[in-house]
């Protein structure tokens, strides 16, 4: 079975199961309160604490409009994720504190940059969100780290899941876990789908696979993945649901966390038994072996997968390079190509003026007609 090693810790093949406490963006730009969810994560018996590191204009284009969060209020999604940064200067006082707990550091990197500001402090391995898993250049790039690459798949459909592993495993990387998770906040019971990860382990065998669950509920979803053989279960918690950030009102608060971590130890017992077994798993949770983008998930699918944009306006006739064009977030703007496609542009002349922040089409570098049609 497939496993690989974060730090002295087996992912895998039967080993005890990772938790990641997700700590995210909950820390409202606040030190304070990013080292009071490690000190929460710790005791509630985790194995790491996460974080994110992103940076909003390598992640969205500078015009993504509004995002509802899960209270339903609509906020800019600009605004949010630079309030959002994780400063670079906190990086030495949280590992300190994990080093202190003996908890282990982790952090999605949502773009080159920030991989390889995480890399200078030598990670045990790197996480990849949900949200990037098109954006091949940054998956190669993090992969060439040779450190276990943790990736998300909600709102992916099984082609996707497929092409981001190939982008990982081209870089000699072979330690990676696949998540399954769904792309909902919170997400409903009815599209926890864990037969999916049955899917994903017949599909990838020489992954490890896991789930990243964002339903409310602290033990259900969680303890019925490690039963179907989950070897990494991930979950968002907060210090205080009660506090106005967009993440915390679907996060487990401290004593949830700790109620999880404790069922998932007793479910250990339960993996990868008899069909019977499996079946108990109440059906509405098992749903669809099918991993596509479910009916709850194409609007965020469309406003947060990646696509090549302009950063700056370009000019007919003018070359696109790294410096006029990004792999970027629409949020409510028309998607520009797929990431997959940002080398082939790389070079090309413009055969139209291209607005600034515009997703780049076909029509922006190859011409319909030629002066021979004419």
């Amino acid at each position: 079975m497939a496993h690989f090693y974060i730090g002295d810790r087996k992912v895998g093949d039967g080993a005890p199961v990772f938790i990641i406490a997700e700590a995210g963006i909950n820390h409202d730009g606040k030190l304070d309160q990013a080292l009071a969810l490690i000190d929460a994560a710790k005791e509630a018996g985790a194995d790491a604490v996460k974080f994110q590191m992103f940076q909003a204009d390598r992640m969205y284009q500078k015009e993504p409009g509004l995002y509802e969060t899960a209270k339903g209020e609509e906020v800019s999604i600009f605004s949010l994720v630079e309030q959002m940064e994780l400063p670079p200067e906190w990086l030495p006082a949280l590992l300190t504190r994990c080093a202190e707990k003996g908890l282990i550091f982790l952090s999605t990197v949502c773009d080159e940059e920030s991989a390889d500001l995480l890399n200078q402090t030598d990670p045990l391995a790197f996480k990849l969100a949900s949200y990037e898993i098109n954006h091949l250049p940054l998956m190669r790039h993090t992969a060439s780290f040779q450190k276990p690459i943790i990736f998300s798949t909600a709102g992916a459909t099984i082609s996707d899941v497929h092409e981001a592993y190939e982008a990982i495993t081209s870089e000699q990387n072979q330690q990676v876990a696949i998540m399954h998770c769904v792309a909902k906040y919170p997400a409903p019971r009815a599209y926890t789908n864990l037969r999916v990860l049955q899917t994903l382990a017949a599909a990838f065998p020489e992954a490890v696979i896991g789930f990243s669950d964002h339903s409310e509920h602290p033990t259900e979803a969680p303890v019925a993945a490690v039963k179907l053989g989950a070897a990494i279960i991930e979950k968002h918690f907060t210090v205080d649901k009660t506090l106005p950030g967009a993440d915390h009102s679907f996060a487990l608060d401290p004593d949830e966390l700790k109620e999880m971590v404790q069922h998932i130890r007793a479910a250990e017992k339960q993996r990868n038994l008899t069909e019977a077994d499996i079946y108990s798993v109440p059906e509405e949770l098992l749903g669809s072996s099918y991993k596509t983008t479910t009916a709850i998930e194409g609007k965020i699918r469309e406003f947060a997968y990646r696509g090549i944009f302009t950063t700056k306006g370009i000019a007919k006739g003018e070359t696109l390079t790294a410096e006029n064009l990004a792999v970027l977030r629409p949020g409510q703007k028309s998607q520009g190509l797929h990431p997959r496609y940002m080398a082939v542009l790389l070079g090309a002349k413009a055969v139209r003026d291209i607005p600034a922040h515009t997703g780049v089409s076909w029509k922006d570098v190859l011409m319909k007609e030629t002066p021979n049609d004419q």
